[in-house]
């Protein structure tokens, strides 16, 4: 006997099988976030059982473009204003999220609705901020990612410039930065040579296989015109301040920068008590050292001090002028900017202007000068660093002295494998 059954009867029973067992679709199609930067929204219909109804939930995940609000990241989702501003004041306590970061991820949730499911936002590198709506109520946690720490020895061979030699082996700008606050007391950056090197130990801190950020540097070598300059991390046990010190256990913070500036500059004009002057077209001493820098390069003061000078300077054009606590000054001249006043204390490494060409002068560039506590012109490139305090005190020695000696044996086996060599093992 055959059973005959319409297509109407048969389109019914399918939707009542489908409905009983449920099922799970899966759609994907691009959006774009702010004016800038493309996500992906995909609409998932995840139930599975005839007693729980289907729910369809819309999620995004992305980066935060420029000029890109919190209103106009959910507007996407159909989030309401009132549901965003709800939002805003449960978040507020751990965060202000309407001071979202270029760059930072994100990931929303929300109903086909509009209604607001699940919020995550980076905070930085490390933490998150995790928003769930739970029995009709937001839930905030301020959430650690578990990052793994892997410790990486490198070795390289100097060819144009520090920074050139790690760029070209695939690391950061943010590597290159950490390595001259430690090396920029002691290294000139404006006379590395060709067969220079560097070996170093460093943390890197990847999450979930990807590279994140760098972690402490623990240990570097930089070995420049036949000199090897050292520096050790070491945390004090009294304080559990963490610095890096030398191998006589000196801090590697110096009282003066070797060059105000954060990459290489180039020396133009070299300290001379009989220079010929290009525009005064006679010889006469230049008490200083002139840096060829960009128009508008940020100029760092060398030490910590306070403003004694800042304004114009007949042939010096604008510049600034800083007592040190030590009783030296520094000087800069030509600035197109200054960025403080007379009477400000600054720290080193704080920007005080940017380079210009006022003044005497032929193009953009830096006259830096140093003078004694007499008042006396000193060659800064000549003048040995000046530690910034006395060394580690007795009672902490051996114990800094047990940890450099572990770190310097680790610098050593390093291989001199020519241009760049690289080892890594992980920390449990």
């Amino acid at each position: 006997m055959k059973l005959k059954i319409g297509w109407k009867k048969l389109f019914g029973l399918a939707i009542f099988l489908s409905l009983c067992s449920g099922f799970l679709i899966y759609q994907s199609c691009s959006t774009t976030i702010g004016p800038e930067g493309k996500n992906t929204v995909t609409i998932q219909i995840p139930a599975h059982s005839a007693k729980i109804p289907t729910l369809q939930i819309r999620r995004i995940e992305g980066v935060v473009t420029p000029r890109t609000t919190l209103e106009n990241m959910l507007s996407v989702l159909d989030v309401s204003p009132e549901q965003i501003q709800l939002l805003v004041r449960k978040v507020r306590p751990k965060y202000n999220l309407n001071r979202i970061k270029v760059g930072q991820r994100f990931m929303v949730e929300t109903s086909l609705n509009g209604e607001l499911r699940a919020f995550q936002y980076d905070i930085s590198d490390e933490e998150y901020l995790s928003v769930i709506l739970e029995s009709g109520e937001y839930k905030v946690s301020h959430q650690i990612y578990q990052l793994d720490v892997v410790v990486q020895e490198c070795y390289g061979a100097i060819g144009v410039s520090l920074w050139k030699t790690l760029i070209e082996s695939g690391e950061t700008a943010q590597l290159v930065y950490a390595l001259t606050q430690i090396l920029q007391w002691d290294v000139d950056f404006t006379s590395i040579q060709r067969g220079d090197f560097f070996k170093l130990i460093v943390e890197k801190k990847y999450r979930d296989g990807e590279f994140v950020k760098y972690g402490e540097i623990i240990g570097v070598e930089f070995h420049s015109g036949g000199h090897s300059f050292f520096g050790f991390r070491f945390q004090r046990p009294d304080t559990g301040k963490v610095e890096h010190y030398d191998e006589k256990g000196y801090m590697v913070k110096k009282a003066f920068l070797k060059v105000p500036f954060n990459f290489d500059p180039r020396i133009t004009s070299r300290f001379s008590f009989s220079r010929y002057h290009p525009i005064l077209k006679k010889r006469r001493p230049h008490l200083g050292v002139d840096f060829g820098a960009p128009h508008g390069t940020p100029v760092l003061a060398a030490g910590s001090g306070r403003i004694i000078l800042a304004g114009r300077r007949g042939g010096y054009g604008k510049m600034v002028k800083i007592l040190h606590p030590n009783g030296y000054s520094t000087s800069y001249a030509h600035l197109s900017r200054i960025d403080v006043r007379v009477g400000a204390k600054v720290g080193q490494g704080q920007r005080i202007g940017r380079v210009g060409s006022t003044g005497l002068s032929t193009g953009p560039h830096l006259d830096y000068r140093l003078q004694d506590r007499t008042g006396k012109y000193l060659n800064p490139l000549k003048v040995s660093a000046l530690p910034s305090e006395g060394p580690i005190s007795p009672n902490l020695m051996e114990e800094f002295v047990e940890i450099r000696d572990s770190l310097k044996k680790k610098l050593v086996s390093i291989p001199l494998v020519h241009p760049f060599f690289k080892r890594s093992h992980r920390v449990d």
